[in-house]
């Protein structure tokens, strides 16, 4: 995975092959060690995550394409542009993929976290 910030790219350890991530905004959030991301993510034709969880929760906005997620045991369902999902804290993230074989699909990340970590972990 990449993550690009202030123009600059940096590969990433994740296990996501093909993902991008580009920080769109990061806010230092005032009296707490905490900032506000926004990620605009990538995910090529056809592209699957591998298992993972995220240690705080989030909230994601599909931009472009269709996502399917599930977690824990829950059934996979499917999130088209326009629509938002919510990431869940702690719990493994069994499936995540773009359903469309031949175009990338494209969304936001919202979430608050510890400057220098990790928003995406292994299970």
């Amino acid at each position: 995975m990449v993550e690009r910030t202030d123009g600059q790219a940096r590969a990433q350890q994740s296990g996501f092959a093909g993902v991008t991530r580009k920080v769109l905004e990061r806010l230092p959030l005032p009296g707490t060690n905490q900032e506000l991301m926004v990620v605009e993510v990538t995910y090529p034709p056809g592209g699957v995550a591998p298992l993972h969880r995220h240690p705080v929760a989030g909230a994601i906005y599909i931009v472009e394409g269709v996502a399917e997620s599930a977690y824990g045991s829950d059934e996979p369902r499917q999130y088209r542009a326009g629509e938002t999902l919510q990431d869940r804290a702690d719990l493994v993230h069994t499936h995540f993929r773009n359903c469309d074989p031949e175009h990338p699909l494209r969304f936001l990340t919202i979430y608050v976290l510890e400057p220098g970590h990790s928003y995406t972990l292994e299970p």
